[in-house]
């Protein structure tokens, strides 16, 4: 175990930060932090990293005891490295200056310092100065600095939010292969939940300083603990309802309810993937259909808007996500069915 947080709580004023806060962190693994600006992300890495005195609660690093509110072991002691959101680079050094300072005296600096520019691929521009270098570089140069400490723990506060999408998906990918390749543990704090899936063996999601669901991304994105949770990642449809003989109603036909009781008011989360659409022949013939208003071309996918009516012929608006290039025009028909591995039911 590189991390055991136990009981953490902290407070800004009268303004609760984080809840009552209790994980672990395993050697050799990467954690993601996911929830939005405000819920606490911030706050915690930087009590982690020594920044913030601890108010309440325990954090232990390998099994030692680093803060709690009478004990605050400092930064440079924690074999912790922090990569800001905003990079923080030494602005009078060159790219090899930054990385050699965080080098310190090691015995092996010389090799060291030739490991990292190798891994975090800055060989091609390491005379140059901060200012000078593109966002992309700037990332770079902060993961090597960082990486050059030879840290235990390394924690990353937003560290792709300022990227455009293409060199964000690769700097995600370098940094991802950087990190497995040190055999080191990693902290991560973003929004995106696509970044967090794809970089994590496990990722934490917060909300208004709580701790909502602990798992891997496979876990947080097919069993959800909450509404907020199965709507991070990306659009849902939502419905509210009511459990009446173990179903409930929704647009899209009814559902089997197991784990609440009747009269129980629900709400009801189908992804647009869960919908499987069909152009058909005989609509009258089905009752779970729809009418298409328009379809999106994604590439790969594309996105159906179509509306629907439920049994009581109120009529609803519900996208549709289907890989392809399926793409049937506006005012066709079509057929639904339900993929109930995309479809959640939560007590309201």
């Amino acid at each position: 175990m590189i991390l055991d947080v136990k009981q953490l709580s902290h407070f800004f004023g009268e303004k609760e930060a984080l809840t009552n806060l209790n994980f672990s962190i395993n050697h050799n693994s990467i954690v993601s932090v996911l929830g939005p600006s405000g819920c606490g992300k911030t706050t915690l890495i930087r009590l982690i990293a020594g920044l913030e005195q601890i108010q309440n609660g325990e954090i232990f690093l390998e099994k030692s005891l680093v803060a709690n509110k009478n004990l605050n072991v400092p930064p440079e002691k924690r074999s912790i490295s922090y990569v800001f959101q905003d990079f923080a680079l030494f602005p009078h050094m060159t790219v090899l200056e930054n990385i050699s300072f965080a080098a310190g005296s090691k015995s092996n600096k010389k090799q060291l310092i030739d490991q990292v520019i190798n891994l975090s691929k800055v060989e091609n521009f390491l005379d140059k100065y901060p200012h000078s270098l593109s966002g992309g570089e700037q990332q770079r140069v902060a993961l090597a600095r960082s990486i050059a400490v030879q840290p235990k723990l390394l924690l990353l506060d937003e560290p792709f939010s300022d990227l455009d999408i293409n060199l964000k998906r690769e700097i995600i990918d370098d940094t991802l292969h950087l990190i497995n390749s040190l055999e080191s543990s990693a902290i991560v704090v973003t929004h995106n939940a696509e970044e967090a899936m794809f970089l994590s063996d496990t990722i934490l999601v917060m909300e208004k300083g709580k701790l909502l669901q602990i798992g891997t991304p496979h876990e947080i994105y097919f069993k959800p603990s909450n509404l907020y949770v199965a709507s991070l990642f990306g659009e849902t449809n939502i419905f509210q309802s009511k459990v009446i003989d173990n179903t409930c109603l929704t647009p899209l036909g009814r559902i089997k309810v197991s784990n609440l009781p009747n009269n129980h008011d629900v709400d009801v989360v189908i992804r647009p993937e869960a919908i499987k659409l069909n152009l058909e022949k005989s609509p009258l013939l089905n009752p779970n259909s729809g009418v298409v208003v328009d379809s999106k071309f994604l590439g790969n996918s594309a996105i159906i808007h179509m509306t629907v009516n439920d049994e009581r012929n109120n009529k609803h608006h519900i996208h549709s996500k289907v890989m392809g290039n399926f793409l049937p025009p506006p005012a066709s028909s079509v057929s639904v069915t339900l993929d109930e591995d995309h479809v959640f039911i939560f007590p309201r």
